[in-house]
């Protein structure tokens, strides 16, 4: 069976789906050294880093919703 091509994505919906996984590298970033790393960080530094990455989450939504994405308040 022949593999179908992704359509492409049209303009704005492609942004925010640029924009979205660029959000998701920063928050990983800021993340993953928490639960990866072996090293101490001090509790300011902890809770920078969970900031910077619930502000990546919160843009991500809004980026998804710009282009459509339905989301459930909560």
């Amino acid at each position: 069976m022949p593999v179908t091509r992704p359509r492409e994505w049209p303009n704005k919906a492609r942004e925010a789906r640029d924009r979205a996984a660029e959000e998701a590298q920063r928050g990983i970033h800021a993340l993953e050294p928490l639960v990866h790393n072996g090293r101490q960080f001090t509790q300011a530094e902890a809770l920078r880093r969970q900031a910077i990455a619930l502000n990546a989450l919160q843009k991500i939504a809004r980026f998804m919703e710009s282009v459509g994405a339905e989301t459930r308040p909560e």
